[in-house]
């Protein structure tokens, strides 16, 4: 009996795309049944069928679809470890794949290192330093005791060789551990990490790090048996409300934080929300149709200080598709998506519509803003796909007269001709400028976070004879004046730290002392809030205190000028 064929990437693709379609073809079925414990034989191949396989468990039409995707991606596993194992041609292409059995080699923060030794989440080894050899060489005499600092600095050992000699052998534990007794700052810890920029081999197996067996909390079943593309407008989905937040389990809410971190690794990415974020701060929402979606909010003192970023992995069927987050802010919030390539060509317009859906119900988002970049500007990426018209699709438009002029015109060219397709050059001209997409009929407040941090800034230089701290001194002392703030004994820690570093902001209002005991208190209010564990009462806070906002606006306003 002759041999299966081996699996292509042209028919992988011809599926994926059928897949993909309102509605698949009744040979789809035909011929993913045949793709079925077929042989594969290259690499390409396998990373490319491990994602349909992945793109099929987050998206399937039936339960037999999730079925067959699950037992088959048992299989691609066990091949790709095979591949990489035995085959210096395979190690080559499935490294930092993210495929179980294959290992990752890559540059992350210190805090994420430290969570996967602790958490055993993964076997990791400390591989190389891409800083410059004699910053790590001085950084390691400087962790060492005096009498290993000679032979620390010994040119006839490379720097590798002594941290491996001195740790025993565990040179990420000892690296890690000589850090964190050098009692350095978080900024220094930074400073240095970024100087010597090691890099780690972390082996993927069947865990959260690896994108195969990557997987959120449990989920009810959900098939797309309709198709990937809902008809339903995405101005609806915005209003229906999304309910309270699931109670996690302490093991749920574990589970939750190694597949935030988990699969951006697994992709070779970070960012602070899920590196940083406070696990019992996470809360996650089912939105139905199989989407949830994980709300990562940074801790006091890692925190963006005027608007609040707020970070979301979305999974689908439990599967984790997408990651991004929004910078939360009275009259105008940017946000971001970036699905995982292994589901583009899915619901991705249904799906933010969801996460869009999620941040105007909990935190009533009245605007959102898509920066220059998310549409394309800078982005080859983003103007190869297209991304101006998935922004568009959902609702956002631009703000510019001249470019809404040649956004209509496209569209209309668009609506005539299916196949019509808008040239790059226009694309870029398109996504020069950030779109909008207002979820409420409430008035937009025109100031920018940053524009309020360069006013500040200005006005520091003005006041503390080139001494910071002097300047903040005084800036403290005259708000805590002017609000009537006395002893702060019964505030947390963190409570003093937000109310200190916004203080600045306010201390050039030149009224700030004539105000109303009320509208005073409510300031008072609104800093502390800044210090808590959820920050959705700091910006309810912010969004119902229009004097403090009118104040800030007014205040840049007058920097500018």
């Amino acid at each position: 009996m002759a041999k299966p064929p081996q699996l292509r990437t042209e028919e992988i693709a011809w599926i994926r795309k059928r897949f993909a379609a309102a509605g698949a073809a009744d040979r789809t079925d035909d011929l993913w049944m045949s793709m079925i414990d077929r042989p594969i034989g290259s690499p390409r191949a396998l990373k490319d069928y491990h994602d349909l396989l992945l793109f099929l468990l987050a998206f399937p039409r039936s339960k037999a679809d999730h079925v067959r995707a699950t037992h088959e991606l048992e299989r691609v596993a066990e091949i790709a470890a095979l591949m990489y194992d035995q085959n210096a041609s395979g190690k080559r292409s499935l490294e930092n794949s993210g495929i179980a059995g294959t290992t990752i080699c890559a540059h992350f923060s210190k805090l994420l290192l430290q969570w996967l030794v602790l958490s055993q989440e993964a076997a990791v080894t400390l591989d190389s330093f891409e800083g410059e050899e004699d910053v790590v060489r001085a950084m390691l005499q400087d962790l060492s005791l005096p009498a290993e600092r000679e032979a620390m600095d010994d040119p006839g050992y490379g720097v590798m060789d002594r941290i491996r000699t001195a740790s025993g052998n565990r040179s990420l534990p000892w690296l890690l551990g000589a850090l964190d007794g050098s009692g350095a700052s978080n900024t220094l810890y930074h400073t240095i990490w970024t100087a010597i920029r090691p890099y780690v081999t972390i082996t993927c197996e069947r865990s959260a790090v690896s994108r195969t067996y990557c997987r959120g909390v449990k989920h009810p079943f959900h098939s797309w048996s309709k198709g990937l593309r809902p008809d339903v407008p995405p101005e609806r989905i915005l209003q229906q409300p999304i309910g309270e937040p699931k109670k996690l389990t302490s093991t749920e809410r574990d589970q939750l934080v190694r597949a935030v971190r988990g699969i951006l690794v697994g992709h070779l990415r970070e960012t602070d929300t899920a590196t940083f974020c406070d696990p019992k701060a996470i809360e996650y929402f089912d939105l139905g149709s199989g989407v949830g979606i994980a709300l990562l909010t940074l801790p006091p003192g890692r925190r963006t200080l005027f608007d609040s970023y707020i970070g979301y992995v979305a999974f689908s069927n439990a599967v984790p598709v997408a990651y991004g987050g929004a910078w939360i802010f009275p009259g105008k919030s940017k946000v971001g998506i970036n699905v995982f390539p292994a589901f583009r060509g899915g619901p991705s317009s249904f799906l933010f519509a969801q996460i869009l859906r999620c941040y105007v119900q909990r935190f009533g988002v009245e605007c959102f803003e898509a920066d220059s970049y998310q549409l394309g500007h800078g982005n080859p990426d983003g103007i190869r796909s297209g991304v101006f018209w998935f922004y568009h699709r959902l609702g956002f438009r631009t703000t510019d007269a001249d470019l809404e002029v040649m956004q209509d015109r496209e569209e209309e060219l668009r609506q005539r001709d299916a196949k019509h397709r808008t040239a790059p050059a226009i694309l870029r001209k398109l996504a020069s400028l950030p779109m909008r997409l207002n979820a409420s009929s409430a008035p937009s407040i025109d100031l920018e976070p940053i524009d309020l941090s360069e006013a500040v800034l200005q006005h520091l230089a003005a006041i503390g004879d080139g001494d910071r701290r002097i300047a903040e001194r005084r800036c403290l002392n005259k708000v805590k004046r002017d609000l009537g703030v006395g002893p702060m004994n019964s505030w947390t820690s963190e409570e003093r730290r937000a109310f200190t570093d916004l203080a600045p902001s306010l201390a050039f209002i030149p009224d700030l002392h004539k105000w109303s005991r009320r509208d005073k208190a409510r300031i008072i209010s609104a800093l502390r809030l800044k210090g808590h564990a959820k920050e959705d009462r700091y910006i309810n806070a912010l969004r119902s205190h229009p004097e403090m906002l009118q104040a800030w606006t007014e205040f840049v306003k007058r920097s500018v000028t």
